[in-house]
């Protein structure tokens, strides 16, 4: 590693400002343990990976190193966008912070040393891993199966993903938009980024339509969200079937012509070319405006704040106070300020929106060509099939019939439902009868992917909330003095950490209703369906115990990320650090808990009840079983399976899940006494 770090500082010679944050890193033990943890990682990886290849077969060992690849690829990926904000993010007040920002300015450097030396030392240690990683990637090669080329184009993409973040961030601090509360809006761009490109990605519309060589009408595999996406750009080069780019000549003329050929037929190469690209738009400004936006007075934010709302701020309302002033404080002023308030009914808004949009687009239905509308009737023994071919047909006594494939009885057909095939045995009677769910807007199937989608979202979203004020809820008042004013008091310790974490919890309830009223919509719906039609056969949108898991969860859930970022922010000095270090193990242990979870639902080698137990320990997982467990349940929810038993795996995840939420409410509970045992002990300390 130092001899890595000895060649990247030679690259810019006589630069003392990569100089000194290589060897400060070198010499932490914080970089140390990050790089051990890294390498750790990608090795257990591919141990864990490898270990049941253990035949003969080239063939079949060729394959496992192609998925060992693929493996190590995405980990590799998800661990440069957790890591990258991480240390790119200090450079938006690190130096204001330390009152050194004047003083380098001050300094002969030049505008373009002072911008690529911040902006280098905050790569240097994120490049430094993918190098790392090298060594194990070439583990891939032993056994064939992966393209050099392949494992280029991985470390490019990720390469290219830690630049564009790292000039992100110094274009933020160069422009004076740098606060404390900024370092929280860049992990949430990043967040939303990174989700929400991705669910759009899951939508029809976003993918081009052409006609291929033969005159067929074909929908690209990729999206126009492909290029511009890392996760999305990383699987293109898996050369993965279902997700294959459009080849040149298939493509419409309008779209044979450079860029636009270049981005649909290669949106991996696009990606990591259009990001460096990219960072280099975003230093060139940084490096040419430096000075002259330092002198200025006024920062951007500042002067539009000023523009557009001349009257801000200067009349106030009285306000009620709690009988705990501290909770009061934590819940009420958070939200009371103008952006606060806008940002906050915004995402309420949109959330309850785009719930009821979904529920719309699946309840409006399509007429297909034969469907049944509640045709069976009892007393005749027939099945009216209407449609195109209006039929009125006797049915057999043993007849067989399938409803999505999977097996129902006669009564089941009191609902309306789409006619796959039937088969009519002698004298005209239907023997076998296969039909589908009534076609809608969105199928269920589309649809449980939306609401899952938009409630991991919305779910992660809040939880980067919680953790950005927590984490800053101490350190704040350390850096504005107030803390001592307030140990002065006749405050006790216990009074003022279980005020902040009550006020926390508070100040997020009102989000945390958004994702639990988009499931008690179709919840609602599903039982009105029920209650109307008494169709027994359907499967719910949303499980009906969401209505009791899934409020108790994300208050536990919230409440656990609230007390570790107070934790944090009593321990470390600085806000910028608590709220790194308080984002960044928040962010590891979720990622962790849900690949964790998702690997043990999907595991052939544990019975399907046993691994629905295991699984909802993650939060993001028992989200996953209560909105879409066909597509991401396991072997618990699949109908091919012989020992599948969803009911019983239901009420095994009911039970197990209170238990998971008891040893989270205990886990809060042995922290919280734990601030205050030691808040004093700790307050002194580092006053010295």
């Amino acid at each position: 590693m130092l001899g890595i770090a000895d060649y990247l500082w030679r690259l810019l010679p006589g630069n003392p400002i990569l100089r000194r944050v290589v060897e400060a890193g070198g010499r932490r033990r914080r970089d140390l343990l990050i790089r051990c943890g890294y390498l750790g990682l990608l090795v257990a990886l591919v141990l864990f990976s490898s270990a049941g290849s253990n035949s003969g077969d080239l063939a079949a060992l060729t394959r496992t190193s192609a998925q060992v690849f693929q493996y190590m690829s995405y980990l590799q990926l998800g661990l440069v966008a957790l890591l990258s904000p991480i240390f790119t993010a200090g450079a938006i007040t690190q130096e204001r912070d330390s009152q050194t920002y004047d003083v380098l300015l001050a300094t002969p450097l030049t505008n373009a040393q002072i911008v690529l030396g911040s902006l280098t030392s905050r790569v240097f240690f994120v490049i430094a891993l993918l190098i790392s990683g090298i060594p194990v990637f070439a583990i891939t090669q032993i056994f064939g199966g992966v393209a050099i080329k392949s494992i280029l184009y991985s470390f490019l993409i990720a390469a290219a993903t830690a630049c564009v973040t790292g000039a992100m961030a110094m274009a933020i601090a160069t422009f004076k938009v740098g606060t404390r509360r900024t370092i929280f809006s860049f992990y949430l761009f990043i967040v939303i980024y990174l989700i929400g490109l991705m669910l759009l990605d899951q939508a029809d519309f976003f993918h081009l339509r052409y006609t291929d060589l033969s005159g067929n009408a074909q929908r690209s595999a990729t999206s126009w969200f492909t290029g511009l996406h890392p996760f999305l750009a990383l699987r293109v080069i898996f050369n993965d079937k279902s997700y294959l780019p459009p080849n040149l000549a298939d493509l419409p003329p309008v779209y044979q012509s450079w860029p636009l050929a270049w981005y649909w037929t290669s949106p991996a190469t696009f990606y990591f070319c259009f990001m460096f690209l990219a960072s280099l738009a975003m230093v060139l400004p940084s490096i040419l405006l430096l000075r002259r936006l330092a002198q200025s007075t006024t920062s951007v934010k500042t002067f539009l704040i000023q523009k557009l709302f001349p009257f801000a701020g200067r009349s106030r309302k009285p306000r009620s106070v709690w009988h705990n002033p501290i909770a009061w404080r934590e819940a009420k002023t958070k939200a009371s300020a103008a952006r606060a308030f806008i940002l906050r009914y915004s995402f309420i808004a949109v959330g309850l929106v785009g719930a009821v949009v979904l529920l719309v687009m699946h309840c409006t239905q399509t007429t297909p060509r034969q469907y049944i509308d509640h045709g069976y009737d009892p007393a005749r023994n027939t099945l009216f099939i209407d449609g195109d071919n209006k039929q009125d047909l006797p049915v057999d006594a043993a007849v067989q019939v399938k409803i999505a494939d999977r097996d129902a009885v006669l009564q089941d057909l009191a609902g309306k439902y789409e006619v796959k095939d039937f088969t009519q045995g002698p004298g005209g009677a239907i023997t076998q009868i296969d039909l589908l769910d009534y076609p809608r807007q969105l199928s269920s199937a589309q649809t449980r992917t939306w609401l899952l989608g938009i409630t991991l979202l919305e779910f992660s979203v809040i939880l980067l909330i919680i953790t950005n004020a927590a984490a800053s809820t101490v350190t704040r008042e350390k850096e504005d003095g107030t803390i001592d004013l307030l140990l002065s008091t006749p405050i006790t310790s216990r009074y003022y950490i279980w005020g902040k974490l009550r006020g926390l919890v508070s100040f997020v309830l009102p989000l945390l209703a958004v994702p639990v009223a988009g499931s008690l919509l179709f919840i609602g719906h599903d039982l009105l369906r029920w209650l109307a039609m008494g169709d027994n056969s359907f499967q719910w949108i949303v499980f009906p115990e969401a209505i009791l898991l899934m409020p108790a969860m994300l208050i536990i859930v919230c409440a656990f990320a609230a007390i570790l970022g107070m934790h944090l922010s009593l321990r470390c000095q600085t806000t910028v650090r608590a709220v790194m270090s308080s984002v960044g193990i928040i962010a590891g242990a979720c990622a962790a808990l849900g690949w964790c979870g998702y690997s043990i639902l999907n595991s052939r080698a544990l019975p399907p009840d046993f691994s629905v137990a295991i699984g909802v320990f993650s939060p993001f997982t028992l989200l996953t079983l209560l909105i879409d467990p066909y597509d991401f349940g396991g072997r618990a929810f699949d109908p091919t399976i012989p020992d599948a038993d969803p009911a019983a795996a239901r009420l095994t995840a009911f039970v197990v899940c209170a238990i998971v939420l008891a040893a989270y409410a205990a886990a809060v509970w042995s922290m919280y006494r734990s601030m205050v045992t030691n808040f004093d002990m700790t307050i002194r300390k580092q006053s010295r």
